[in-house]
């Protein structure tokens, strides 16, 4: 059965990644590859990364005096207007860099060979989160499910034959790997439970430092055998079958077989972002081993039941269905359908884009849960041992866009692994924010990983336009803000007032007074960009760019607003309500547009992929004025469409709030471009999975693009319920559940657009969900207005002839 739009589909091999199928629970993840007789298991676990909490302490740092005078000598050459020397002299800030996100494992099992030509079918399901590879055909025949469990915590794979065949089952690890082990009729570890009979058990060494690719580090990856250098782990797989095993040097073999079911866990000594790594590969294959055998014992049928009970109790929350029969197919195929030349017609597959939507809120399920690492650069899918940017997680726009869905499209929940990161940032923030800024509070740089590394990178060699940027705390902690506001109380604003406060007064700490007697920031980066001197020259560190003062201010609004509620006097806050008044604010610059710096020069790259400038208008609230929205629409124009696939989302979500589905759609047609045609290097597409392109993968992409979508059907920002603001042509009929507005109103609508300029209404359902949301709210569609009183709890229907 097709999966339709909760669902990819495939009817050839998966021999590259870009044609994998994704599984995962948070901690341990899975990208499916192979064929019918063929799988290959590339296996990932959330805290496998490089390093420990000491490699913050690597050398590389300067002393505090040092630190000191060069941003004083910084601060002096912008204001003589040397913004080239200005950020040459920066560098002597930098670290050295985060770590890395490593692969774990690959298992593969391994059919014969049968009758050699194997037709094959491979779908992944969204709703039940399950692989299946289906092949061949009569006696020869071969069904595969594959299928990973969030409250066992094991990866499971199944396979079913006709006849009794043979299989091989082997795994292996690009990490070190201490102990390989394989064990026939009895397990390698522990006492597992009857029916286990044999076992494969990896003993792995991670290492203490990975550089990223881009840097010319040798050795790129070194390894240290002092305790709590780095972390190990272990992998151990259960082998359950009816047929006859025995070892070989390479694996296990196990003979005329129907049926086979390899039941996979993982763990590492990681204990957390700010603890040294406790105990050995030992202490990790036991872990690994209990979870793998509390399955078995449990019963894989009941474990199946709960891991889909768990899994779609997060996913049905939320739906999108374009009106009409789904086509069915190979996606890739589809993909390939509706691309003609430099764009793709996604107007031609509704469905397609309603799959992509369900892929992304699939997809941060599988790599965000309570109590797991958030989603980092790829999600918890990573084959590479030096992966891209390290596979870790860029806080200057790409950890944000991970979450940008969780509170609109019903997943607050996945969103907690961001506040526990924000958490641990706060501790090692304070001591960078004392070391090299003299400041109180703590602060974060454009970067970091699963040790809450702070500090700003570049081995004293990199350009300060990314590797310089002090402001991470201040986007990071907007998450909070955003994800309280959906929320049926103020605990988390409570729990995190300490790390709130905290970064306030890093910035307060940061603000420099002008000979205005305004308040701004200095240095200043506006990420990733950089400008044109007066005098043709191309630098990036300036004084107060609209990003840095867009956050500034919302961070000390939100700091004062919620003191206020709480009836706190603090320092911090007197501070803050002192400065609000004179800070500076972004200005209009040349041409209309709003201008990056503080300075208005000229643009080095006009279409530069980043847009920090735009940050108020998203993801930030409230409505920011007619005229603000004039110079914010004239940049986005003067950036244009094209670019990677991360910012292509970010675009969406700006048109969006901008209500341009004219700008929605035209941005849609770069994001479904076919990636097997090579586009570029900052050219954003789908891979055959339809994984985002920056290129190369990056799961920003597919979770900014649900979010921007969600924004094309419903906002809430401005403190009303607004329907379709910006509804794309692609989606010409259809309706939506479970989107959530503001202050947690699930909200379904069911609409005919017809070519109507405002579109046409056919059902509009609100629910709130507790009694904050309850009472009255006001509904816009276009210029038409109407008000709705909600209970808690119970489905509204609203008359549409208020609104048409």
């Amino acid at each position: 059965m097709s999966p339709g739009v909760h669902g990819l589909t495939a009817t050839s091999p998966a021999e590259r990644w870009e044609e994998g199928m994704p599984l995962g629970n948070g901690n341990l993840g899975a990208m499916v590859l192979g064929d019918a007789h063929t799988a290959r298991l590339v296996v990932n676990d959330d805290t496998a990364w490089s390093g420990s909490p000491a490699s913050g302490d690597e050398p590389g740092a300067p002393d505090p005096a040092q630190a000191a005078a060069v941003l004083a000598g910084a601060r002096k050459l912008i204001g003589d207007g040397d913004h080239v020397a200005a950020g040459q002299l920066l560098r002597r800030l930098q670290h050295r860099h985060s770590q890395s996100y490593l692969p774990f494992a690959e298992l593969e099992i391994a059919a014969d060979a049968g009758d050699g030509v194997t037709p094959v079918r491979r779908t992944l399901d969204f709703r039940t989160a399950t692989q299946t590879t289906d092949g061949g055909h009569g006696p020869d025949a071969v069904s595969r499910t594959t299928w990973v469990s969030g409250p066992h915590d094991v990866l499971v794979h199944e396979v079913a034959v006709p006849r009794p065949r043979d299989f091989t089952i082997r795994a292996e690890s690009r990490l070190r790997v201490l102990r390989r082990t394989h064990a026939a009729g009895h397990a390698a570890h522990g006492h597992p439970p009857a029916g286990a009979h044999d076992a494969i058990a990896l003993h792995l060494q991670l290492p203490s430092d990975v550089a990223p690719a881009h840097d010319p580090v040798d050795p790129p990856v070194r390894y240290d055998d002092r305790p709590g250098a780095a972390l190990r782990g272990a992998l151990v797989a259960r082998v359950l079958h009816d047929g006859t095993g025995r070892t070989e040097h390479d694996g296990l073999v196990v003979t005329g077989a129907t049926r086979l079911t390899v039941v996979v866990g993982t763990a590492t000594t990681y204990r957390g972002p700010v603890e040294t790594p406790l105990g050995d590969e030992w202490d990790a294959a036991l872990r690994a081993a209990a979870r793998a055998d509390h399955a078995i014992e449990t019963g894989l049928a009941t474990v199946r039941r709960e891991q889909i009970r768990d899994h779609r109790a997060l996913y049905d929350r939320a739906e999108l269905t374009p009106r009409h029969r789904a086509p069915s197919g190979d996606t890739a195929a589809r993909l390939r359908a509706i691309n003609d030349g430099p764009r793709a017609h996604p107007e031609h597959d509704p469905h397609l884009v309603a799959t992509l939507f369900h892929y992304g809120r699939y997809l941060l399920i599988c790599s965000s849960r309570p109590g797991t690492l958030p989603a980092n650069l790829q999600g918890i899918w990573n084959r590479e041992l030096q992966p891209p940017w390290s596979s870790n997680f860029t806080t200057n726009i790409n950890l944000q866009m991970n979450y940008w869905p969780a509170s609109t499209t019903n997943l607050a929940e996945t969103e907690e692994p961001l506040f526990d990161l924000i958490r641990a940032l706060a501790v090692t923030g304070r001591r960078t924010a004392r070391r090299w800024y003299d400041a109180d509070g703590w602060t974060a740089h454009h970067n970091t990983d699963a040790w809450a590394y702070s500090l700003p990178v570049g081995h004293g060699e990199h350009d300060p336009k990314w590797a310089f940027w002090p402001m991470a705390g201040l986007w990071l902690t907007r998450h909070v803000a955003d994800h309280a506001a959906f929320a049926p109380d103020d605990a988390l604003l409570t729990s995190l007032w300490d790390v709130l406060r905290d970064a306030a007064a890093f910035a307060l700490d940061w603000l420099v007074r002008g000979e205005d007697g305004q308040w701004g920031t200095c240095p200043s980066t506006s990420p990733e960009n950089d400008f044109r001197t007066t005098d043709g020259r191309v630098a990036s560190v300036a004084s107060s760019s609209a990003c840095d003062l867009d956050l500034v201010r919302d961070h000390l609004l939100l700091v004062v607003a919620e003191a206020e509620r709480r009836g706190i006097t603090d320092p911090v806050v007197e501070r803050a309500r002192a400065v609000l008044p004179d800070l500076r604010r972004p200005r209009t610059g040349r041409g209309g547009a709003l201008a990056e710096w503080d300075g208005d020069f000229e643009q080095h790259d006009p279409h530069h992929r980043h847009l920090s400038p735009l940050v108020r208008l998203y993801p930030g609230r409230g409505d920011p004025g007619p005229e603000w929205l004039d110079a914010a629409e004239r940049l986005l124009d003067e950036r244009g469409d094209e670019s990677t696939g991360w910012s292509l989302a970010w675009k969406i979500a700006l048109r969006a709030r901008l209500r341009r589905p004219a700008g929605v759609d035209s941005l849609l047609r770069l994001v479904f471009r076919d990636m097997e045609t090579p586009r570029g290097q900052h050219s954003g597409g789908l891979y055959p999975n339809l994984l985002a392109a920056h290129p190369p993968f990056q799961i920003d992409g597919n979770l900014g693009f649900t979010a921007g979508l969600a924004e094309a059907l419903l906002q809430s920002h401005r403190g009303e319920i607004e329907l379709l603001p910006a509804l794309p042509a692609a989606l010409p009929a259809g309706r939506v559940r479970g989107l959530v507005a503001r202050p947690g109103i699930e909200v379904g609508i069911e609409w005919d657009s017809a070519g109507r300029d405002v579109p046409h209404l056919v059902g509009v359902t609100l629910r709130a969900r507790h009694s904050r949301a309850a009472g009255k709210h006001r509904l816009r569609l276009g210029d038409r207005t109407a008000t709705v009183e909600l209970a808690v709890g119970r489905d509204t229907e609203v008359a549409v002839e208020l609104l048409r």
